[in-house]
C-alpha cells in the first residue's frame, strides 16, 4: 500500500482500522520497531477512544510484563497520570505526555471520542531501548495497546555540557567558561550558538572568535569545545546551546540556562492614564529587572509610602491632595535603584466660587457703577467660562467681571455666577444688589370726574427705595397753582365745589429725589350763570348778535330759538359760532323776527332757560 507524502503514521493506522472492519480496538499504537541515535528524540504517536467522563488512569510503560498474583502490569512505568503508580525518576525530566483531551462532548464533535495519547522522549539514552505500551483503565475496563519497539544506537558523537565549572547563580562581570565535549573519536568539536555581529546567531566552533576555545583532554579520549564569557545582566536566563557539528537533528543539541545575580535594572513606573480627575481610580505599575527577586518601595513627593511594597498601587478615589511626583524603587540584596518620575496632577472642578463686589452694593444709587467679580478660590484646569445670573436669568454678559456702567432699579436683584473649567461646572451663592432711586411709577388712584357735594379722594403711590417719605400736592383751578397742606399720600376733600375742579400734583420725595405726578378732577354741575347777551330794541334790517352762554361740567348743549324757531335751523340768514358753553348767532333783523328768545343749556346734571324779547322797528 502506498502512503502519499504527509500522512502521519497514526492517521494511516487509523484508517486501516477503519478500512479492515476487524473489531474496533479502544487503543491505537503502531505496532512497530523503531531505531533512533543515542541523545535524539523520539514521539510515539498514540490515541485512544473514551466513552465517558469519567476519571481514567493512564499509563505509559516500557517492557511491562503481567504479573498474575498482583493482576497487574509490572514495567518501568514512564508516564502516570496517577500517584498510586508513580512515574520512574528516570524519564521525570525527560518524558513528556501530548494529549488533546476536552469534554466528552466537544471530544465526539472534533474526532469520534478519539484522544491524542502520544508519548515524547528527549536525550535518549541506551537504556530507553525496549517495548513501549499504553495502558488505559477506567471503570471496571482495561486496555492495554500494541507494542512500539524502540532501540537506541550507539552514538559516540553526542553532545554534553559539562557544569562542572559554572557556579550558580553568577555575578554580573564575573567570567564563565562552559564546557560541551563530546567523543575524542568525532571529527569535529561541537559547536555553541553564539552571537555575531549584528545580532545575528551562527554555530560556530572554530577559532573565528576569543569566545571559542578548542581543546583535547589527555588521550584524546574527550574533544572540548570552551565558551568564555565576561556575563551582564542581560545573560541571566540566557540559554547557551550546543551541538554535534553540522547536526541538524533539534534533539540532539543541549542547552543550560543561565543564571545571573545583579542590582536592579531598567526600573520604570508607569501610569494607568495621565488623564486624572478628581474621583478616579488610578494604577500605579513598577517593573525592574533584578536577580534576586526584587521588593519595590513607592515615594509620593520624595516620602515613602511604606504601605506600598508591592510593583503595583492603585489609587481609589483620588483627590486634588493626590497631586504629585510619584516613583517607585527596585531594591534586592545588591542595590537598588529609583524610576522615573510621574507627575500625577489631579484635575477638579472649581472650588470656593464666590460673587465678590468691588464697589459697595449697600449705598448703590442710580446711575452709579457696579462691578461684580465672580471669584474662584480653585481650580484645576483654571475657569476658562463664566457665567453671570440676575434673578435665575441668565445675562449676556460673560466673563470674570460683570460691570453695568450706569445702574437703574431694574439692575437690583440676587446675582450669581457659575464657573466651569471643562471638568465641572459649580454656581456660587446669591449677592442681593439694592439699587437706591428716586421714586418712579407714580400713579394717583381716584375718580376723575365727581359730582359737586360728595366727597373726593385721590390716593398717590410710588416705587422708590427708600421708601417715599413726603408727599406734597398742588392744585391749579386754572392758569396758576397753590400748594395743599396735605403732606400724605392721600388727598380727602368732604364736599366737592366747583372751585375743586382742575389739576391735581402730587410730588413724591425720598433721599435721593422728587418726582411728581399730575390728574386732572373734573367736578359735574348742572348749567348756571346762563346768560342771553343781545340788543332789546333794533332797527329793520340791522345786524344783531345774540350770544348765549353758561358755566357747567360736562359741557353744556346750548340751543337758541325765536319767533321763527330753532336758529340754528335758519338756512341763508344766520351765521353761526359754537365753542364750549357758548353759541353766538349773527343776522339781519325783518319786522317777522320780533318777539321773545330763549336760551336753553342742558348737560347730564341738569336744564336751565332764560329769555329775552327784541322789539324791531320799521325803518
Amino acid at each position: 500500500m502506498t502512503v502519499p507524502e504527509g500522512i502521519p503514521l497514526l492517521l494511516l493506522v487509523l484508517l486501516m482500522v477503519s478500512c479492515t472492519g476487524s473489531k474496533e480496538k479502544l487503543i491505537i499504537v503502531p505496532e512497530k520497531a523503531e531505531e533512533i541515535n543515542e541523545g535524539s528524540c523520539v514521539t510515539i504517536p498514540c490515541a485512544y477512544k473514551k466513552e465517558n467522563d469519567e476519571t481514567s488512569t493512564l499509563l505509559w510503560f516500557k517492557d511491562p510484563k503481567y504479573d498474575d498474583k498482583s493482576k497487574m502490569y509490572i514495567g518501568t512505568i514512564v508516564y502516570s497520570n496517577t500517584e498510586e503508580r508513580p512515574q520512574s525518576s528516570n524519564y521525570s525530566s525527560r518524558a513528556e505526555y501530548i494529549t488533546n483531551e476536552t469534554s466528552l462532548k466537544q471530544q465526539t464533535q472534533q474526532n469520534n471520542n478519539w484522544i491524542k495519547c502520544d508519548l515524547r522522549i528527549t536525550d535518549l539514552q541506551k537504556t530507553d531501548s525496549g517495548k513501549y505500551m499504553f495502558r488505559f483503565i477506567y471503570s471496571k475496563s482495561k486496555f492495554m495497546s500494541d507494542a512500539l519497539t524502540l532501540t537506541v544506537t550507539d552514538n559516540p558523537c553526542k553532545v554534553h555540557i559539562e557544569p562542572s565549572e559554572q557556579k550558580n547563580p553568577l555575578q554580573e562581570s564575573e567570567e564563565l567558561t562552559v564546557r560541551c565535549s563530546t567523543s575524542g573519536s568525532c571529527d569535529s568539536y561541537p559547536e555553541w550558538l553564539i552571537h555575531t555581529s549584528g545580532q545575528k546567531q551562527e554555530w560556530i566552533s572554530s577559532l573565528s572568535t576569543d569566545m571559542i576555545r578548542l581543546t583535547e583532554e589527555e588521550g584524546g579520549d574527550r574533544k572540548v569545545t570552551k565558551l568564555k564569557l565576561n556575563v551582564t545582566w542581560k545573560d541571566d536566563n540566557r540559554t547557551l546551546s550546543c551541538r554535534p557539528a553540522k547536526s541538524e537533528d533539534s534533539c540532539q543539541i543541549r542547552n543550560i540556562t543561565l543564571s545571573v545575580e545583579y542590582a536592579p535594572k531598567d526600573t520604570k513606573a508607569t501610569v494607568s492614564s495621565e488623564d486624572v480627575k478628581e474621583g478616579d481610580s488610578v494604577t500605579l505599575s513598577c517593573s525592574s529587572a533584578g536577580r534576586p527577586d526584587v521588593s519595590f518601595t513607592w515615594f509620593r513627593n520624595e516620602k515613602t509610602e511604606k504601605t506600598q511594597q508591592m510593583s503595583v498601587w492603585k489609587l481609589i478615589n483620588v483627590k486634588q491632595e493626590d497631586s504629585g511626583e510619584y516613583y517607585c524603587e527596585a531594591k534586592n540584596m545588591l542595590g537598588e535603584k529609583k524610576s522615573n518620575i510621574i507627575q500625577i496632577d489631579v484635575k477638579y472642578g472649581p472650588q470656593g466660587v464666590t460673587v465678590h463686589p468691588l464697589v459697595s452694593v449697600k449705598d448703590l444709587k442710580e446711575g452709579d457703577q457696579l462691578k461684580l467679580k465672580c471669584s474662584v478660590q480653585k481650580s484645576n484646569p483654571t475657569v476658562d467660562q463664566f457665567t453671570w445670573y440676575k434673578n435665575s436669568q441668565a445675562l449676556y454678559k460673560t466673563g470674570e467681571t460683570l460691570i453695568i456702567s450706569e445702574v437703574t432699579a431694574e439692575d437690583r436683584g440676587s446675582y450669581y455666577c457659575q464657573a466651569d473649567n471643562g471638568i465641572k461646572t459649580v454656581r456660587s451663592g446669591d449677592l442681593w444688589v439694592s439699587v437706591m432711586y428716586s421714586p418712579r411709577n407714580i400713579k394717583i388712584e381716584g375718580s376723575a370726574s365727581v359730582k359737586v357735594g360728595t366727597p373726593l379722594t385721590l390716593t398717590c403711590s410710588a416705587d422708590a427705595n427708600p421708601s417715599s417719605h413726603m408727599y406734597t400736592w398742588k392744585h391749579k383751578p386754572g392758569l396758576s397753582s397753590f400748594p395743599l397742606s396735605i403732606k400724605t399720600g392721600q388727598l380727602n376733600i368732604e364736599k366737592v365745589t366747583i372751585q375743586h375742579a382742575g389739576q391735581y400734583t402730587c410730588d413724591v420725595t425720598n433721599t435721593i429725589g422728587t418726582r411728581s405726578r399730575t390728574i386732572t378732577v373734573g367736578v359735574l354741575y348742572p348749567p348756571s350763570n346762563l346768560s342771553l347777551m343781545m340788543k332789546e330794541e333794533v332797527r329793520e334790517f340791522e345786524v344783531i348778535s345774540v350770544i348765549c352762554s353758561v358755566q357747567s361740567f360736562p359741557d353744556s348743549q346750548l340751543t337758541v330759538t325765536g319767533p321763527r324757531g330753532d336758529l340754528r335751523s335758519v338756512k341763508n340768514r344766520v351765521n353761526i359760532t359754537a365753542s364750549a358753553n357758548m353759541l353766538t348767532l349773527y343776522f339781519n333783523v325783518s319786522e317777522s323776527d320780533a318777539g321773545m328768545y330763549t336760551c336753553k343749556a342742558g348737560n347730564s346734571e341738569g336744564n336751565s332757560e332764560i329769555k329775552r324779547e327784541l322789539i324791531v322797528f320799521r325803518k
